[in-house]
């Protein structure tokens, strides 16, 4: 606080006025300073001492306080330099975060109109079959339950994605068992469309997690990136989410059977619109972001870890306000 106050006057005072002021300071603290010095000093306080005492400050301080306040003045400018930069990486960094988010809201729309064909349908022929069994009671109330069974279905589907694109939900603390039913009933028809198996392995046991909402979009980005590596693949199609804790700290694995990535394009994976599909295919902005909450937001890490057919990210959060992890046992 005082250095603050004391840049803000040095600022905003002229030059002049700063070095005057500051030489008189310094003159009026030296006669007394050297008097005290020659008393215990055993020395004699004579004309010329006090005369020292005089013209040295008044020589030497002008030149050392034009000195401090130059510098003093580029430091603030410096520091004002450093604080726009910071707020325009700010500004960059929630412009890619939105970007992200929309990014997906294109092939989140397409996972909606694939979940919802079926459960349309399903409906659609029990109404022409209620319809039809005007005299069967037992028929007709089966039509009913199925008709009520899919449009809960839709409806959870529906409240799955606006919870998933609303950003105050991001933040808020829920069950591991929630983050991944609601990754699951957005990415899950997409997947099966795409004939490949999602598995979910649970190396946890007798542990309560609690994790941010926002590792469901770190979820999604890695199982997109992971579906478009194997879509050209022929043979059997696989990504497998694995969650394990490891020294207080939550640990995901999210791996494909893929042809693995390039050592020459490792460095540049997490760098923002680096992609490999072309831009009609992909944004590059998806992992980037995934690494920027994970590091920012959650305060863990989102590393790559390649073999040979083998891709996966390694996602880490430490246990702390947005990851609890309880033990039931």
């Amino acid at each position: 606080m005082i250095l603050d106050k004391l840049n803000h006057m040095i600022t905003t005072i002229s030059n002049r006025k700063i070095i005057f002021i500051g030489t008189l300071l310094v003159i009026s603290g030296s006669i007394p300073l050297v008097y005290v010095g020659s008393f215990i000093g055993g020395v004699e306080y004579t004309a010329f001492l006090f005369y020292i005492s005089i013209i040295l400050p008044l020589l030497l301080a002008p030149i050392t306080l034009s000195f401090v306040v130059k510098l003093t003045v580029k430091l603030e400018h410096v520091k004002e330099h450093l604080a726009n930069e910071i707020e325009k990486n700010k500004a960059k960094d929630i412009i890619l975060y939105e970007q992200a988010r929309f990014a997906l809201m294109g092939e989140m729309m397409a996972n909606i109109s694939h979940q919802w064909k079926q459960p349309l349908h399903t409906i659609n022929l029990a109404v022409i079959n209620a319809r039809m069994q005007t005299s069967d009671y037992k028929k007709r109330e089966k039509n009913y339950d199925i008709i009520e069974e899919n449009v809960n279905y839709l409806a959870t589907t529906i409240n799955d994605f606006m919870s998933y694109f609303d950003k105050r939900t991001h933040s808020e603390i829920r069950s591991l068992e929630d983050i991944l039913s609601e990754v699951k009933s957005i990415a899950g028809e997409s997947i099966r469309n795409s004939d490949i198996e999602l598995s979910i392995l649970m190396e946890i046991e007798n542990k309560s997690i609690k994790v941010a909402s926002s590792l469901s979009q770190i979820l999604l980005n890695l199982i997109n990136n992971a579906k478009d590596a194997l879509l050209t693949q022929k043979s059997k199609r696989e990504i497998r989410l694995t969650f394990t804790i490891v020294l207080d700290k939550l640990c995901i694995y999210c791996c494909d059977n893929g042809s693995g990535i390039d050592d020459a394009i490792k460095e540049q994976i997490f760098n923002p619109y680096f992609t490999t599909k072309g831009q009609s295919q992909g944004t590059g902005i998806g992992l980037y972001m995934s690494k920027q909450i994970t590091d920012k937001f959650l305060n863990g890490e989102l590393v790559l870890e390649c073999s040979k057919n083998k891709t996966c990210f390694k996602v880490l959060i430490p246990v702390g306000e947005n990851c609890q992890i309880e033990d039931n046992s």
